[in-house]
């Protein structure tokens, strides 16, 4: 599951990427973009470092043991 969610990220960061380029074009200030924008990035942002935070979570308990270097049972 934590291979699943690596790739999750990944693909997210290569599609924001790909917004950015996008972008670069389109007057900021035009109908609102800018405000719409900045909204869609910052929920982005907080999306992203909450899945990358519930990584931990999802491995499997000996690979987190063997992290902290707790002995194994």
């Amino acid at each position: 599951m934590s291979q699943e969610l690596i790739t999750a990220l990944e693909c997210l960061d290569k599609a924001m990427g790909q917004l950015r380029r996008a972008t670069v074009d389109i007057p900021f200030r035009r109908e609102g973009f800018k405000a719409d924008h900045n909204a869609f990035v910052r929920s982005v942002a907080v999306l992203r470092t909450s899945l990358s935070y519930s990584r931990s979570q999802l491995e499997p308990a000996s690979a987190r043991r063997r992290r902290r270097g707790s002995p194994r049972k």
